[in-house]
């Protein structure tokens, strides 16, 4: 089994009701290692009593509300809170005595020590075996480094099956002191102990679902990432990023393990993953309100990032200036007290800036800003400018306001919308697309997030935050089967915007279209099914996708990838009018009467077709022509004409006296064919022309003529000089009378069909990326008339 190192926060343990919720994530992963924060701000408390050791009756009074806190929160947890209740008050009696021999490192490990034992004492209530561990056992430091070897001599005799609760924030010097682990402690501890145990990820549980990529309180429309590439990470961290630090990174800069930022308030959203593997790119906007500009000597070997380390506070290298550092105000003197013992002089700037930093796309292209930002940085004048090809740093001589810095986050970053992908059907074509996802969702980075949020197929179906195109055909395997009901209920749950792709041949499942609309879908369609329902099913399909201010397409069903409805939508829209569409609508009839030259008895041509995968299982359903038919209809449709299916003259290619029985007897009178085509093609020939099956619309004082039959043409017709397989659309127009327009290519084929699906899906992106646009116009008016 995978092993997963889970860390909670202080905010995650602040109540009995936290740590309730606490033991409900690790109840589903009972084999996992804890590392455990103090609860809410007891470390602040115990810091205040040690700065109150010469008040005494402050002292006591504090320390009594302190030890009362601790009971009522034991009690609150626990049903049987006895045990623990003995071990608080051999603390708090230790803690005179701790503070008067000046080891207040021992007083601030009061906090994890309860944090481990009360959970350790939660989950062994709930019939999980725990059991709680001080990291001082097993965790040693030599001169703030971690003793890897030792450290994991002594942690091999303490693990046990089970889930084992173990304090962050404290460890001992190779001499036995208690020491702490410094700011983020708790995280820190959560990587040293991932990689002791060479976990394959860390969950960091706090109070947010997510690395953003600025500060949501001073940004609020600041983006939830879901992914960070590790040397993005490490940047950020290096920034001071509130939720990633350069000593929580450390120990896995040459371990596997990733790294996840989780909220243990929203234990279903899957968090946000820093990970080596990763290859996404993703942006941020950080800022620190009071930084100064320390110049050092040009001879000066130190290293930034080294210095960071040591006093536990970002200073950061200019991009593209070695020898000038930016550090908060807060940590300019620790830092010139650290350089001068290393004999370093430097110069401080006179004056705070206000440092906001971009932490560009790891992509190179990425070079320069964008104009909108370059004209926002115009007018606000930085007083100087630091720039790289991965960083671009900005210090203003006035402190920017939070709508200011959400105006640069807008230009630098501009609002991604998220589109959630639901794919029903995962046969050939939907194999297809799916392969292809991922082309298109590089194509379209940055304007708008393609998201695959659900599949399904006739049984099965998966929904989740974000589904892996790697291995979707195993998790679609393993999901449960659904109901009629339980479909739609996920459907429904599904954040908006969000589009159901139809890449299925079911009836049934057309049928429930409108459902799906008033789920608040978007539909792309290459199921036939749907527009060739029976008209009055149709009209309400279209007129509550109006209603609703959805799209419907459904361009792949007909001719695939040919736009041959888009073409009908154009010309129409641009004030055209259509007289007449004709044209070859099959792929597999195209291939048969093109090949088809009495050479080879049709019954022979026709099972080749078959052999080469051509044709349906039973090639009955291509002679009878009512795909052709269907296919027809839907162009009739696009006109807005309103024919049913059976308004539709067909003539069949299949001789009456084959359509009946099973497929083995219609191979057996396979002859018939024969018979009943030699003659045909015989007479087409005398006359100079070649055998084509047609389908055929005209517009006639408002009336429409529809047929589907198999003709002669001429050598000269557009139908007549085709490529096995091809379609031919003719279309007849005020603007295209004498001279038709022909549209011609493969109409048939898994990848014409997905790559067709996939054309609509830019389409319908490209109308959301549009109106995100939109609103965000709006916004910026609303914002510059506050302002």
């Amino acid at each position: 089994m995978s092993l997963v190192v889970h860390k909670f926060g202080g905010s995650s343990l602040a109540s009995a009701e936290r740590f309730a919720a606490v033991a409900d994530i690790l109840q589903k992963e009972p084999t996992a290692w804890v590392v455990v924060s103090a609860p809410g701000d007891t470390t602040d408390e115990l810091l205040a009593l040690a700065e109150l050791r010469e008040q005494p009756e402050c002292f006591r009074t504090q320390l009594s509300e302190l030890q009362q806190k601790l009971h009522l929160l034991a009690r609150r947890t626990l049903k049987q809170p006895e045990a623990l209740l003995q071990l608080v008050d051999s603390w708090i009696a230790e803690i005179a005595g701790f503070l008067a021999a000046q080891q207040l490192n021992d007083v601030l490990a009061i906090g994890e020590r309860f944090s481990s034992q009360l959970l350790a004492a939660l989950l062994n209530e709930r019939g999980l075996r725990s059991q709680a561990l001080d990291a001082r056992d097993f965790l040693r430091l030599d001169a703030a480094v971690v003793d890897w070897h030792l450290s994991a001599q002594l942690l091999e005799p303490l693990k046990q099956p089970g889930l084992n609760v173990v304090t962050g924030y404290i460890a001992r010097t190779i001499q036995g002191q208690s020491i702490t682990l410094g700011r983020n402690g708790s995280d820190y501890s959560a990587t040293i102990l991932g990689r002791l145990l060479n976990a394959e990820a860390i969950h960091i549980w706090t109070d947010v679902d997510a690395i953003y990529s600025a500060d949501p309180r001073k940004v609020p429309s600041a983006r939830a990432y879901k992914q960070v590439p590790w040397q993005q990470a490490l940047t950020l961290a290096a920034l001071g990023n509130p939720v990633l630090h350069a000593k929580t990174l450390s120990p896995l800069l040459d371990a596997p393990a990733d790294l996840v930022v989780r909220s243990s308030f929203n234990p279903e959203h899957p968090g946000c993953k820093v990970s080596q593997q990763s290859a996404i790119e993703v942006q941020f906007l950080t800022d620190i309100q009071q930084a100064a500009l320390v110049s050092l000597p040009a001879n000066c070997l130190l290293n930034a990032h080294e210095v960071a380390a040591q006093l536990q506070q970002p200073v950061i290298a200019a991009p593209g200036q070695a020898q000038q550092w930016l550090v908060p105000a807060a940590a300019v003197d620790p830092l010139l007290s650290l350089l001068a013992s290393q004999q370093v002089y430097a110069r401080v700037s006179p004056q705070l800036y206000h440092l906001v930093a971009w932490v560009k796309p790891a992509a190179r292209r990425q070079k320069q800003v964008s104009t909108q930002a370059q004209h926002w940085l115009q007018r606000q004048a930085p007083a100087a400018v630091f720039n790289d090809e991965q960083l671009a740093v900005w210090l203003f001589e006035q402190p920017l306001s939070s709508l200011e810095l959400t105006e640069l986050h807008q230009a630098l970053l501009p609002s991604v919308v998220q589109l959630n992908l639901v794919v029903a059907g995962t046969g050939n074509v939907g194999s297809e697309f799916l392969q292809l996802l991922e082309r298109q969702q590089q194509a379209l980075a940055g304007q708008i997030e393609l998201n695959l949020a659900g599949l399904l197929n006739s049984r099965q179906a998966l929904f989740a935050e974000s589904l892996s195109l790697d291995n979707w055909a195993e998790q679609l395997q393993r999901a449960p089967l659904y109901t009629e009901q339980s479909l739609q209920l996920a459907l429904q749950e599904l954040a908006e915007p969000k589009v159901l792709i139809d890449l299925t041949p079911s009836r049934a499942f057309a049928e429930r279209y409108p459902q799906f609309i008033q789920a608040g879908f978007d539909l792309i369609s290459a199921n036939k099914q749907g527009v060739t329902l029976p008209l009055a099913q149709f009209q309400q399909i279209k007129q509550l996708a109006a209603q609703q201010q959805v799209q419907w397409l459904s361009n792949t069903t007909v001719g695939a990838g040919l736009p041959v409805q888009r073409l009908l939508q154009e010309l129409r829209s641009s004030g055209d009018t259509v007289h007449a569409v004709s044209g070859i609508f099959s792929g597999t009839l195209s291939w048969l009467l093109a090949k088809f030259d009495g050479s080879v008895p049709f019954s022979a041509l026709l099972k080749q077709a078959q052999q080469l995968g051509f044709t349906e299982p039973d090639p009955r359903d291509d002679l009878s022509g009512k795909d052709v038919q269907r296919k027809l209809l839907v162009l009739a449709r696009e006109l807005d004409l309103p024919l049913e299916l059976e308004q539709i003259a067909l003539e069949p290619l299949l001789p009456a006296a084959l359509a009946e029985g099973s497929v083995e007897a219609f191979w057996q009178q396979a002859e018939l064919l024969d018979l009943a085509f030699a003659p045909v093609l015989a007479d087409a020939q005398q006359q100079g022309k070649v055998l084509r099956y047609v389908a055929e619309l005209r517009i006639e004082q408002g009336q429409a003529k529809a047929q589907v039959r198999l003709v002669s043409v001429a050598p000269e017709h557009p139908l007549a000089a085709i490529i096995p397989c091809d379609n031919v659309f003719v279309i007849e127009s005020d603007w295209y009378q004498q001279n038709p327009l022909v549209l011609k290519g493969p109409g048939a084929g898994r990848q014409v069909t997905a790559g067709g699906v996939h054309a609509d899906l830019a389409l319908l992106a490209k109308q959301k990326i549009a109106a995100a646009k939109a609103a965000q116009h709006s916004q910026a008016q609303a914002a510059a008339w506050v302002k």
